[in-house]
């Protein structure tokens, strides 16, 4: 079965400093331990962004980055879902700051806030058996950074396959 392909240009929250290398070890740790497609740790603040140039998707995200203030990003449960880029993740608090953020990036490239978002960092890409996700969940418990914070809005041409994916640029939030 061929790999999912995700599709356009995503903005991303990822972790640095020590909490980005610790989640960073585990995304490769449970890839190479399972089988599947390692990837940068990050949480999606909007997905499937189609605009007509990097160019244009990249001001509007300076600007965005521009008006968004540093954001606690605080893990919770390990969960499983039997969705490829949602295998096993890491739920993320869905506060105020955080779904204003979404809400803000949404509204900067024309969409309305999917009212759904799922904040949450994937661990693993996929397909596995329910029970391998619920005992990695159960082993995962309290092994996880439990916040980090988010300090840059980085976009990401997520065209095709993870391996494929690349970061088009970062811009930092202003600080208080």
């Amino acid at each position: 079965m061929d790999e999912p392909r995700a599709r356009g240009v995503s903005l991303w929250l990822m972790p640095g400093g020590e909490a980005g290398g610790r989640l960073s070890a585990l995304v490769d740790s449970l890839a190479e331990r399972l089988g599947t497609t390692p990837f940068p740790p990050h949480v999606t603040l909007l997905s499937g962004i189609d605009a007509p140039s990097d160019e244009e998707v990249l001001a509007t995200s300076r600007s965005l980055a521009g008006r968004l203030p540093p954001l606690a990003v605080r893990l919770a449960a390990v969960e499983g879902r039997a969705e490829h880029f949602r295998c096993l993740f890491a739920r993320a608090a869905a506060d105020a700051p955080l779904v204003s953020a979404h809400a803000a990036a949404a509204r900067a490239f024309g969409r309305t806030p999917d009212p759904a978002f799922l904040p949450h960092l994937s661990l693993v890409y996929g397909a596995l058996e329910p029970d391998t996700k619920r005992r990695l969940a159960a082993g995962l418990r309290g092994a996880l950074e439990s916040s980090f914070e988010a300090r840059r809005l980085h976009v990401w041409r997520t065209e095709g396959r993870p391996g494929d994916w690349h970061e088009l640029g970062s811009f930092g939030f202003p600080s208080d």
